[in-house]
């Protein structure tokens, strides 16, 4: 989808821009000032930014090769109520004398960049805490020439990553039914802020180049009511945010190493994981189990156990930390769906995680179990396996057949 923008101009050709120094007002309104700017655009589909509700966008432009004569110097295109076009407050002309131009455009038109030679740089971009709070971030560049047609094609590329984090439970066994409850979810670990940079030689690229910061932060929610897991993906973070997904900085994931064993009780490099507030039940037949002591309650004709958290005593409102480590490559403009599987025929609850990143996370009033059992250390499986589970990484732009398995491990 297209839309067409009448977008007029003040701008004076690099001669005017030279003579405009030295020239009074009338002489300057003498120059030739070429034909009208108009701009189409699109924007890659998803459901944040789109072509249907782009509103405004920050607008710079200079004559290639000629990078401190800028014409258009962060100008604000706006789309008029009801129209499918934009337009400046000041009108701008093709510079007369200009053959070729470099054009940038960001949304949301509230960022403010430097510039140089190869474009803007949006320094420090920090997105939200909270889904709900955060705004996707789309630029675009275009060489225009004037030989073309003053009509100038900007496409809008989607400048974050978008992060999607689902879980389903696992199958039921004639001897056993597990029962897993959610009641929280956090991405831990994540470079919370980066800088953005065009390069107009990277076209390969969208004309992007992210350099993030070393502060880390974490991105979740405590749920205010529960989540039962049923064999289906349910989304843990998105919905619970009140937004789509969550749309973060790209990056590559540090990585926890749970196979070296300095690493797994340590995190040195501060590794990110998903992170879970749950809580594991297993219920079997018969009123009586041998051995049993306070964890297991009678249901009726069964008996159940409160596998995890697992403090000796059962008690519903109960629920303790568990994890699994992700080291994914984060790209802008794609979409990243962590599907996991709790309690399935290879698949268990998590990992314990680091202790030390549990503070300031809620604790239910003494309920939230973050003390890890005597004979268990960080990066143990808190059941007899770790979670499984998959990445789906797919194009931003809703290719269905864009869609392709990244990973599917059992991690440990």
């Amino acid at each position: 989808m297209k839309i067409t923008m009448n977008i007029k101009i003040t701008s004076l050709g690099l001669a005017g821009l030279l003579l405009a120094t030295a020239c009074s007002n009338d002489e300057t309104q003498l120059i030739e000032c070429g034909n009208e700017i108009s701009f189409n655009t699109h924007v890659s589909r998803a459901t944040e930014t789109t072509t249907a509700n782009l509103k405004n966008f920050k607008v710079w432009a200079n004559a290639t090769g000629f990078s401190s004569q800028r014409f258009i110097d962060g100008l604000i295109a706006s789309k008029p109520e009801g129209k499918n076009y934009f337009t400046f407050e000041n009108a701008v002309f093709w510079p007369q004398d200009v053959a070729t131009l470099d054009v940038f455009a960001v949304s949301p038109a509230s960022l403010t960049a430097s510039v140089n030679a190869n474009g803007p740089t949006i320094s420090d971009f920090t997105p939200a805490t909270a889904a709900k709070d955060q705004a996707d971030l789309v630029v675009a560049y275009s060489q225009a020439k004037r030989a073309d047609g003053t009509n100038i094609s900007l496409k809008f590329n989607h400048a974050l990553s978008q992060i999607e984090v689902n879980a389903a439970g696992g199958v039921n066994r004639v001897s056993e039914t597990k029962h897993v409850w959610i009641k929280g979810a956090w991405l831990m670990n994540v470079c919370s802020s980066g800088t953005l940079a065009f390069d107009k030689n990277k076209a390969t690229e969208n004309y992007m180049n992210w350099s993030v910061g070393s502060a880390k932060t974490k991105y979740g929610i405590e749920f205010t009511s529960v989540q039962a897991l049923d064999h289906t993906n349910t989304p843990l973070l998105a919905s619970r945010f009140g937004s789509s997904n969550m749309l973060l900085v790209p990056q590559q994931l540090a990585t926890w190493n749970l196979n070296d064993e300095a690493d797994k009780t340590d995190n040195a490099s501060k590794g990110a994981y998903i992170l879970v507030l749950c809580r594991v039940e297993a219920t079997h037949p018969g009123t009586e189990h041998p051995g049993s002591d306070g964890s297991v309650i009678v249901d009726g004709e069964n008996h159940v156990h409160q596998l995890f958290p697992y403090t000796g005593t059962f008690d519903k409102e109960q629920y303790g930390y568990s994890c699994v480590p992700i080291n994914t490559k984060w790209e802008p403009g794609k979409k990243y769906v962590y599907n996991l599987s709790f309690c399935g025929a290879t698949s268990g609850a998590g990992v314990y995680p680091p202790t030390s990143d549990l503070a300031g996370l809620p604790d239910g009033g003494g309920k939230y179990i973050k003390v890890i059992p005597e004979d268990k250390e960080v990066g143990d499986p808190v059941l007899d396996n770790p979670i499984t589970f998959t990445v789906d990484v797919a194009t931003w732009e809703g290719d269905e057949n864009a869609n392709v398995v990244e990973d599917n491990k059992n991690m440990n």
